[in-house]
């Protein structure tokens, strides 16, 4: 009995000491690096490394804040990349904050799967998966696209893009961009920057850019059946 009450009690204490270190690391790190936003900071394992999330980007600090290690940390007890690992919770804990009405989605009757598409209007390979869109609502995969103008935010894609989320009919706007037709429309206020800066900052590079509801990234097309196999395997996985 005095056991099932002191092990909760050392683990809060635990928890107190490690906020009020973070806390402190905190201050040093403000200190060493002004202006940054420091998101996260956690330790990794007992190496004595503290793996801190930076302005987005995961940064590994020695105990004494000396030494920044730069790299993927990976564990060579599970094999497992500790870095990636990280990547993929925190583009999930992105991509879930998000409002379904900021984007275009394209949904079968009965959604098996999700996935999240960051796509540029004139991208060749955007525009074959557009192409295929009947095939993956066909096998039950719901498609939510978020723009990404790969040239920037001052670029004719990112106006175009503006021009598609601006229409009164997005879909149909999506369908005459995707077909090379131009479309115009009235402006509006657009989530068009906020959606290509979050693509930068969850690591997208080129589109279109694939994202599972795990937050896994798939950098580029994938036809629809593969696409199916690799999301089916995912839930086999959890079981």
């Amino acid at each position: 009995m005095l056991k099932n009450v002191v092990a909760p009690l050392l683990l809060l204490a635990s928890l107190v000491v490690q906020a009020a270190d973070n806390a402190e690391i905190k201050k040093q790190l403000e200190v060493i690096m002004p202006g940054v936003s420091i998101d996260s900071i956690s330790p990794v394992d007992n190496t004595g490394m503290i793996e801190t999330v930076i302005n987005g980007e995961i940064v590994y600090f020695s105990q004494d804040l000396r030494y920044v290690f730069q790299g993927d940390v990976v564990s060579l007890q599970t094999r497992q990349n500790l870095t990636e690992n990280k990547r993929v919770s925190l583009r999930k804990q992105a991509l879930s904050t998000l409002n379904e009405t900021d984007m275009i989605i394209y949904s079968p009757e009965k959604v098996e799967h999700t996935i999240t598409v960051f796509t540029d209007i004139d991208c060749g390979y955007c525009r074959k998966l557009h192409q295929e869109m009947a095939g993956y609502n066909d096998l039950g995969i719901a498609v939510r696209y978020l723009a990404f103008p790969r040239a920037g935010i001052d670029s004719e894609s990112f106006d175009k893009a503006a021009n598609v989320w601006c229409a009164t009919d997005r879909q149909q706007a999506m369908d005459d961009a995707k077909s090379g037709n131009a479309v115009t429309a009235e402006s509006c206020d657009n989530p068009i920057q906020a959606q290509y800066e979050l693509g930068r900052k969850i690591g997208v590079q080129g589109t279109p850019a694939l994202f599972l509801e795990s937050g896994q990234m798939l950098p580029g097309y994938v036809p629809p059946k593969r696409l199916k196999q690799i999301l089916d395997e995912q839930v086999s996985a959890k079981f």
